[in-house]
């Protein structure tokens, strides 16, 4: 389902992909966004991670791809730790914990046009276990 700029939205763009518990590393999740107005000069990119008690690890490593309109690319490998070294869950809610992991912050967006942004899972095991879901959340920078 997809949520644009709306009177019901906040963000610019939001987009959530449910993974049903498991999430393969071999299956990248892909999000487009359409920038069409070029006062849209910054913005702040953050995912909505969603994991379960299933989830065996304190931590998650994430591939990311950023595509832009002229298909320029921009690569990263990024970590984020989802639970204190005593294993409590740091994110909020009882059975499904739910935190917000910030992937980019005043990230130029100069073209209009699609971005795309894929995102895969870098855990030694392929089939990661707990994995709700995961969002893309895309929000204009106050100038």
């Amino acid at each position: 389902m997809f949520l644009f700029t709306a009177c019901e939205s906040k963000h610019y763009y939001q987009e959530t992909k449910d993974l049903k518990g498991e999430w393969s590393s071999k299956k990248p999740i892909e999000f487009t966004f359409d920038v069409k107005d070029t006062t849209l000069s910054k913005v702040n990119m953050g995912f909505v991670f969603r994991n379960n008690t299933d989830y065996e690890y304190s931590n998650v490593y994430l591939f990311t791809k950023f595509i832009d309109p002229k298909g320029n690319e921009m690569i990263d490998t990024l970590q984020y730790y989802i639970a204190n070294p005593d294993g409590t869950w740091i994110g909020k809610g009882m059975n499904t914990k739910e935190m917000l992991l910030v992937y980019r912050e005043n990230l130029a967006v100069k073209d209009t046009g699609k971005y795309k942004l894929k995102v895969w899972h870098g855990m030694r095991t392929d089939k990661l276990k707990g994995i709700e879901d995961i969002s893309l959340i895309v929000d204009q920078t106050a100038d």
